[in-house]
């Protein structure tokens, strides 16, 4: 198996756990079909709780499959639209189905596939296109909720010596808050 089919049956992998959560939406909105307005309010309202969410679920799955080095918020977006298509495939499929079975409604099943899919493919790139963002600016833990840091006892005073840096021989500053020597004119951390 090449690379492309190894990323392929990732992107595919990663996109049913988006189109998952996408189905969700169209399961909810499905109660409003006939009642167009209604029907749109809903796919958007629910587009941004479920649609966004899936395309940031499945670029963020896909991020974790693969090591991404430059542009990732691109790669967060074709990640997206990916699940879009593969989200209009997997309920054009079930609007046929649902048209077989019945077949008076069958035309307002085949508006609602349309209007959903239209709003899939605004809501599930741009969640893609987020998670890539995300991923090119990594955000620290917050401090309150690492654990790690916690300590009853006063951090240790810094050292009273001196060091010299071991490249240019100049001498170092201790920086209390890295807990770290620090060369100001190799601007280096020993």
């Amino acid at each position: 198996m090449s690379n492309r089919e190894g990323y392929l049956h990732d992107y595919l992998a990663a996109s049913f756990v988006g189109v998952i959560l996408a189905l969700l939406n169209t399961v909810m909105a499905g109660a409003a079909i006939g009642s167009w307005g209604i029907f749109v309010a809903v796919i958007i309202v629910l587009g941004l709780f479920l649609f966004i969410p899936a395309g940031f679920t499945a670029s963020y799955l896909n991020f974790r499959f693969h090591k991404m080095g430059e542009n990732v918020g691109m790669a967060g977006l074709s990640a997206g639209l990916f699940t879009a298509v593969v989200y209009m495939v997997i309920t054009l499929i079930l609007a046929i189905l649902g048209a077989i079975a019945n077949t008076p409604a069958a035309a307002n099943n085949f508006i609602a596939w349309i209007l959903s899919v239209v709003f899939a493919f605004i809501f599930i790139p741009l969640g893609g296109y987020i998670s890539g963002m995300f991923e090119q600016r990594p955000f620290a833990m917050p401090g309150i909720f690492n654990l790690a840091k916690v300590s009853r006892l006063p951090p240790p005073p810094p050292p009273t010596n001196v060091q010299s840096c071991p490249i240019c021989q100049e001498p170092m500053i201790f920086v209390e808050q890295y807990n770290r020597w620090y060369c100001g004119s190799c601007k280096k951390y020993a």
